[in-house]
Parts: structure tokens; C-alpha cells; sequence
């Protein structure tokens, strides 16, 4: 039995009954602002954060006062939650790029919750893998393919977590999330529009044929998409008690 329906968040919503019972009494609903900064970098990580809707992208940052490598954060997942369990600082900036609902604890309740139940470490440990997969993607992909692929890339990963076909980011926003010049991105979003594939707009780009767009993007959206399929696929652990002083050996199946 899932969570309470209202829950958009896809971590909280596969939680069953009895477990998201140990997290609603820590959770609080808050709105997410466009420019909020939900970690800093090397900063101790005090909560964690679950979109209902919006986006935060996550990214580093350079001394020059610019950044890129960014891995992006819907309501299919949750920040701070990898920083949060092991009690360390954060790994990387997080900031709000699209505002909407969402749901929030402290970092030291989210170490209680995930102290109480086994089924929760292993769901929490997978959507962490699915964030961790992102992350070496995006580092190959900054790489190896050129800028109309990434942007195409990055514009299918924020509808697959915003719905709809208007993606409410500046050409700036956008540079700044793949790390590269805002002229760059005006070059290859024009490339784009030329095509017939995107609209840009005073504060947003409108898809408009979403399957020209897939065909645009490179293998790293196909890549992290299937992965995640499979990880999400796999079924719950089992686990059962053995008696003290006995080795259970299981065949792989």
C-alpha cells in the first residue's frame, strides 16, 4: 500500500503505509522559490528536501563565480539525502531553478527514519544510485558530445520531471547548467528552433515535437533512462533472520 495519494514526490509515494508513517510526523510542506539554495558546497547538510513539482539543479561551482556539471532533481527523487545519511557535508550546490510544492525534514530525522526500517535504506540506496548514474553520465556527456545533443538531452530530463511541453528556463539558465556560454546555448537553441523542434520565448522554450527533440539528444538520455527502468525494476530484497553462529549462503539466481 502506497502513500497517501496527494504525495507527488515518487520516493515518498512508493513508501508502504507503515513506513511512510515513520516519516510524516517529521515532514513539513513548504514552497520551493525560484534561486532558493537548498545546500551549498562543503556546507553540513541540515535537511532534506522532496519535490511534489518544480526542479533544483545540482551543480558545482567554479571560483570565476560560474558552474555546470548539473544533475537535475524533480519529484523523482529528493536532495540532500545522500550528504544527510553518512552525516557529511555537501557534495555539491543545490538551487531551485522551478518553483513548486514541496515536502522537507531535518537531516537527523531522516537518519532515524532510514535506522527503522531496512526497506527504506534500500529504496533510499537506489534512488541515490539513480542520482549517482546521472552524475557519471553528465560527466561523459560534457565531454564527448557537442552542445545542441546536451541541450536537447537536458530539456527532455526537465519534461520527464515537469509534465507538459513548455519548460519555464531562461537561455541563460540553461548555459549555466551545462556549464558553457550563454552565446553558445543561443547558437544551438536557434539550430534547434530552425528545425522546428523547440520555440523559444521571453523565459521559457516550448517543445514541439518531442520525438525530433529525442532524435536531436544524445545516447546519454537513453542511457540514464533505461538504467533507472531496470534499477526500478528489480525487486525488493528479502531478508531473513538467521540464527546466531549460522552462514546462509544463497545461489545467484
Amino acid at each position: 500500500m502506497s502513500a497517501q495519494p496527494t504525495d507527488r514526490n515518487a520516493f515518498l509515494a512508493e513508501l508502504s503505509a507503515a513506513d511512510y508513517e515513520l516519516f510524516r510526523p517529521h515532514l513539513m510542506s513548504f514552497t520551493l522559490s525560484v534561486g532558493e539554495r537548498l545546500q551549498d558546497v562543503g556546507s553540513l547538510v541540515e535537511q532534506v528536501v522532496f519535490p511534489h513539482g518544480g526542479l533544483a539543479a545540482l551543480t558545482m561551482p567554479l571560483r570565476n563565480g560560474g558552474g555546470g556539471g548539473a544533475i537535475v532533481v524533480g519529484r523523482d527523487g529528493f536532495v540532500g539525502g545522500f550528504a544527510a545519511a553518512a552525516t557529511a557535508p555537501a557534495m555539491c550546490d543545490a538551487e531551485v531553478y522551478i518553483g513548486g510544492r514541496a515536502a522537507r525534514m531535518s537531516a537527523s530525522a531522516f537518519r532515524y527514519v532510514l535506522d527503522q526500517s531496512p526497506l527504506v535504506r534500500r529504496l533510499a540506496s537506489r534512488y541515490n544510485a539513480a542520482l549517482m548514474v546521472q552524475a557519471h553520465q553528465t560527466a561523459l556527456c560534457n565531454a564527448a558530445h557537442a552542445v545542441e545533443a546536451r541541450i536537447a538531452r537536458w530539456l527532455l530530463e526537465v519534461l520527464d520531471r515537469s509534465g507538459g511541453f513548455e519548460v519555464p528556463l531562461t537561455q541563460s539558465t540553461l548555459a549555466h547548467m551545462l556549464g558553457v556560454q550563454r552565446t553558445t546555448v543561443n547558437l544551438a537553441a536557434g539550430r534547434l528552433e530552425e528545425a522546428g523542434v523547440i520555440n523559444c520565448r521571453r523565459g521559457y522554450m516550448q517543445i514541439v515535437r518531442r520525438e525530433q527533440l529525442e532524435r536531436h539528444a544524445c545516447e546519454c538520455y537513453r542511457n540514464v533512462k533505461a538504467y533507472v527502468s531496470r534499477l526500478f525494476a528489480l525487486p525488493p530484497a528479502v531478508t531473513t533472520a538467521v540464527p546466531a553462529g549460522e552462514v546462509v549462503i544463497r545461489k545467484p539466481a
